[in-house]
């Protein structure tokens, strides 16, 4: 028996399933600045029954059409520009399964841990304990946006997708209210300030 073969709208349908879970992949194919074919034989990897001419039409349909979501990033990227960012050195990370007596700049709570960020400079000596993992060698990216953000979707993810795109791993990130940290080993300090301070 012949295989069916599918309409462009179930090809369709697959293809933004599958950007869907990849916002950064999508953002790119957005900005015009992601190799269609390159991706179109991803998403086949993924749908292997789709049609490898089908997939690279939907995808230059999705990159053309208007998107409100493109006009929030425009919007998005005028809060950060707007954000008072600060790398601050000297940091280390804590983390310990249970409360800690130590100065912090940041403290999360999780179900069996408790995660600090603190300030190597205002503190004496740091717990050490077969229970306290301490990374050093860290900084940390302080963004102070304006309230704007707290009603604005997006603001995180166009962060990461700025550190990704110049390859920075991201080990912590906390994001309360308009106030967001981030922390990157020391060696990408550097460039992770100047990848969100310059647009």
């Amino acid at each position: 028996m012949a295989q069916q073969r599918k309409g462009r709208g179930s090809v369709e349908t697959a293809v933004r399933q599958y950007l869907k879970l990849r916002p950064e992949t999508y953002s790119f194919l957005k900005d015009k600045i992601i190799n269609i074919s390159r991706l179109a034989e991803e998403i086949k990897e993924k749908y292997p029954d789709l049609s490898l001419a089908s997939i690279r039409y939907s995808l230059n349909k999705i990159m053309e059409e208007s998107s409100k979501r493109k006009a929030d990033f425009s919007y998005v990227e005028e809060l950060l520009m707007q954000s008072k960012v600060s790398l601050q050195d000297k940091i280390t990370v804590l983390t310990s399964p249970k409360t800690l007596n130590v100065g912090y700049i940041s403290a999360t709570y999780l179900t069996d841990s408790v995660v600090y960020i603190v300030d190597e400079l205002r503190n004496g000596k740091l717990p050490i304990g077969s229970n306290v993992t301490i990374e050093r060698d860290v900084s940390a990216i302080h963004i102070l946006s304006p309230k704007e953000i707290e009603h604005v979707p997006g603001f995180v993810m166009r962060i990461t997708e700025r550190l990704y795109s110049v390859g920075v791993n991201i080990l912590q990130l906390i994001s309360c209210s308009n106030e967001t940290i981030i922390v990157v080993k020391k060696s990408d300090g550097v460039k992770a300030y100047e990848t969100l301070v310059i647009s």
